[in-house]
């Protein structure tokens, strides 16, 4: 009855289907180098793979060494020409020279291994045989010549390489593990917790139940989640790596000591992500059981997780490394866990990190177990209030009038939790890079030259650059480099500037590696959370008709929402547009030239533009503030038509977000119906003027 109603319920199959959609349609669209899609991709990946079939590694290392000699040929001869398929191509030729290069130098790099350890047992400081140096020194070569022998080859690496290119996977196990907590405990909320604890089976007996559904599900989701994306994997790269393979033909696994195959990976790794899930939600559903209050059971459960991700921050050499294994994190990412070999202290002896994890899986999931059995068993539903509740309470009757002379601001901050959201948000961008910039081969030896040469275009500076062309005293590339700066010094129109571009390049490029994209589904995502509950908080609460009918609950109200709603979206600009500046000035340089006419720019050289790059600029970050405007009131009106959050969030992800997220992978028909494209602003520059 009880896994009837986890498994068969709507929610469930809901979720979990829902999840495979968004996993396999991610998976297909993402980009791998900015411009196609997966498919595509390893189309060209498989094509140029098996090019080099009957070819001995040496062979094709040659191959694609002759490869990149003739593009290089073709580059000092002024023959190249920027071409998106041909750049595609020579990727993967990069690509598969690193991977062929790297088998045949494995043997070598194992029997270093084994040269290091001797060799640092004759230094002083690791040549004490009962030192925990001496004893690591000897343990790696020991773990490491398991693998004398083994015979790496060659296939088709990015078929297991790909499948770790997102977290998609991680997170939506997790997201089932959550869903089906919220199943176990579902009881409390529908007030059936008192009947249920009553009866003769609905304490220990119905835990053990429940330990079996929460295995159950967590070995569901993994089949299905981390199933269909080796499937996906293996289809779209041809071949799903070989499963016949050493696992250490993959240069990702060079430094696992374990002998093993493909195929032993993969079903090793399903099996760890698997109970790595069940004691994860072990973990979350302990913690609901032991307190009955949702909100302070989250707020615990927030503390935990952020606590052990402070841990995954621990460096290896640090007497508390262990707690960067014993950690949920190693089992939401085991692949780090897995890849990296390193040696932790644990009672004056030696484990592997990833054998220490292995080992304490199932000693953390019987502990927990037991917790979670034990507290249902021991917890009433109807008991004296816990004296951290009792402290909570009177911290929250202090708290609510200044909460209540917030007003809006405090209502959508704190009673809707808009003030996770906000924390949220500042954990992605601080994960934020800068923005890249289309690559071309001379871009060096340009910015060289731009720098050198900065300032209004004279017939000084021209004659100065031929003089230097015609001397003949530059290498080819920088020759080719400063042809490059003075043709087009040549070309710019009267009054216009060398400016070094590099920045401006960052900020203006046409959606490089699908940037411009993802930065604007980032902002828009999180204004439709943080504004969706702005307008239906009132309607959920049943207070329409009270604040009608009251002097200021009309204009002076709606006043205040609008306020409210183009502050948070200012904010949320800033927090997302500022970190972009300052990521491309931290990583390319401060914006020069700020006075230079935008005509200096070659992408606005058509444009007509005589205003200075500095306003150009401010234009164009005001622009991008007027689009998250009207995304924002979008949420407003349509969150004023509901009557309930839940259904307000709903509707405003229907309607903005997933036309967003659909232009973020390249739909056309998203970008036609989405605010993405006016909002990352670049591409319909790049449309306009180019």
């Amino acid at each position: 009855m009880e896994s009837r109603r986890v498994f068969s319920s709507r929610l469930f199959l809901a979720v979990l289907a829902g999840l495979v959609v968004l996993n396999a349609f991610f998976f297909l669209y993402s980009r791998p180098d900015g411009q196609v899609d997966q498919r595509t991709y390893g189309a060209d990946y498989h094509r140029i793979f098996q090019s080099h079939e009957g070819l001995t590694l040496e062979e094709a290392v040659r191959w694609c060494l002759d490869y990149e000699q003739a593009e290089q040929d073709r580059l000092l001869a002024g023959e190249w020409v920027y071409d998106v398929d041909k750049e595609r191509e020579k990727g993967i030729v990069a690509e598969l020279k690193g991977q062929y290069e790297y088998l045949l130098g494995y043997d070598d790099y194992l029997g270093n291994i084994q040269r290091q350890a001797k060799l640092l047992q004759t230094v002083s400081l690791f040549g004490d045989p009962d030192s925990i140096s001496y004893k690591n020194t000897v343990k790696t070569a020991e773990d490491f010549a398991a693998l004398d022998g083994i015979q790496v080859t060659a296939g088709h690496d990015r078929a297991v390489t790909s499948f770790f290119d997102d977290p998609w996977t991680d997170y939506s196990i997790m997201i089932m593990v959550a869903i089906v907590c919220g199943l176990l405990v579902a009881e409390r909320r529908e007030g059936l917790w008192t009947m249920i604890h009553a009866t003769s089976g609905g304490r220990s007996r119905l835990a053990l139940r429940r330990v079996g559904i929460l295995l159950g599900a967590s070995m569901i989701a993994t089949v299905v989640l981390v199933g269909m994306r080796i499937l996906l994997c293996g289809w779209v790269y041809h071949g799903l790596g070989e499963w016949d393979r050493p696992l250490q033909s993959i240069q990702m696994f060079y430094n696992v000591p374990t002998p093993m195959t493909v195929g032993q990976f993969w079903l090793v790794y399903m099996t760890v992500k698997a109970f790595g899930a069940f004691w994860v939600g072990l973990v979350l559903w302990t913690i609901l059981s032991a307190i009955s209050n949702l909100a302070l059971a989250l707020g615990v459960s927030g503390l935990v997780l952020g606590v052990e991700f402070a841990c995954t921050a621990i460096p290896s050499s640090s007497f508390f490394a262990a707690a960067r294994y014993i950690n949920v994190f190693s089992f939401i990412d085991f692949k780090a866990v897995f890849t990296r070999y390193l040696n932790i202290t644990v009672f004056g002896q030696l484990i592997a990190g990833c054998d220490l994890v292995l080992i304490l899986l199932p000693v953390l999931c019987a502990v927990f177990i037991v917790a979670v059995v034990t507290i249902a068993s021991r917890k009433h539903p109807i008991t004296v209030t816990a004296p951290l509740l009792r402290w909570i309470d009177r911290v929250i009757k202090w708290v609510d009038p200044l909460i209540a002379g917030g007003g809006e601001a405090c209502k959508l901050l704190i009673k809707r939790k808009g003030i996770v959201v906000l924390a949220l948000l500042v954990l992605v961008v601080s994960q934020m890079e800068a923005a890249p910039r289309a690559y071309v081969a001379w871009d060096p030896f340009v910015q060289h030259f731009q720098q050198q040469f900065q300032g209004p275009i004279t017939q000084e500076k021209l004659d100065e650059m031929t003089l230097l062309l015609e001397e003949g005293g530059l290498d080819a590339y920088n020759q080719n480099g400063l042809r490059i700066v003075l043709e087009d010094a040549v070309a710019a129109p009267q009054g216009a500037w060398i400016v070094h571009s590099v920045s401006y390049e960052a900020v203006w490029n046409d959606n490089v590696e699908n940037y411009q994209r993802d930065t604007a589904l980032m902002a828009v995502l999180f204004l439709v959370l943080l504004l969706s509950p702005i307008a239906s908080q009132e309607r959920q609460s049943s207070m329409v008709a009270l604040l009608n009918s009251t002097c200021g609950g009309r204009e002076r109200l709606m006043t205040k929402k609008q306020l409210l709603v183009l502050g948070l979206t200012v904010l949320v600009w800033a927090m997302v547009y500022g970190t972009e500046l300052w990521l491309i000035i931290k990583e390319y340089g401060p914006f020069n030239a700020l006075m230079a006419p935008a005509e200096s720019l070659e992408l606005l050289r058509t444009s007509g533009w005589s205003a200075p790059l500095w306003a150009v600029l401010v234009l164009f970050y005001f622009w991008r503030l007027l689009v998250l405007v009207a995304v924002a009131e979008v949420c407003f009106c349509l969150s004023s038509y509901c009557q309930k959050d839940r259904d307000a969030m709903l509707l405003c992800g229907g309607v903005v977000v997933i036309p967003a997220a659909l232009a973020s992978i390249g739909s056309a028909l998203g970008g036609y119906f989405s605010f993405l494209l006016p909002l990352g602003g670049a591409e319909i520059l790049h449309i306009l003027f180019s």
